[in-house]
């Protein structure tokens, strides 16, 4: 049986941008965990992805995801730990940065990132693209022959590829 995701799940910018290129964000927004963003996250779309500016200021709006700031001192603390490494962009150190300070799940897809946040916090919840469309299936969001398209459309046209031929093999 599937685990469900934490309550709140600080999100990484490889994992919000999956979603706003194929224009799903309401997948985002109707999943159970409530999706948070780093204001850092947030100047990476800004920046890298600006093509994908428009279709987040709407998922803001309609209340797909929260913008949060990485504030506290412990969160600033360990944002400058991870950034001072050089190994991780700004976007994947608030991510996790936040994320442990609050209690909170991550979501990020890069493995990089995602080794040097089990480091940190070996109880962390670490969840990616691929996880988060399954427990999509899981939560009767989509089919799996809809979650299997939408793979299909990441590889094709997004350079996002996964290793498996099916959703229902995770199922």
């Amino acid at each position: 049986m599937l685990n469900p995701p934490p309550v709140v799940l600080v999100t990484d910018t490889s994992v919000l941008v999956n979603f706003l290129r194929i224009d799903r964000m309401d997948l985002i927004r109707n999943l159970s965990p409530q999706f948070l963003v780093t204001d850092h996250a947030v100047g990476e779309i800004t920046e890298v992805y600006g093509d994908q500016l428009a279709r987040f200021e709407a998922a803001l709006t309609a209340g797909c995801c929260e913008v949060c700031r990485v504030e506290s001192d412990a969160a600033l603390e360990m944002f400058g730990q991870l950034t001072g490494t050089h190994r991780l962009g700004i976007g994947e150190s608030a991510t996790i940065a936040h994320a442990v300070s609050i209690g909170a799940g991550v979501a990020l897809d890069d493995r990089r990132a995602a080794n040097e946040a089990r480091r940190i916090s070996d109880g962390l919840v670490l969840l990616g693209t691929v996880d988060l469309t399954r427990q999509m299936i899981v939560e009767g969001l989509l089919s799996v022959e809809v979650a299997d398209a939408i793979k299909d459309d990441w590889a094709t046209n997004h350079r996002f590829r996964l290793k498996i031929g099916s959703f229902r093999e995770l199922l």
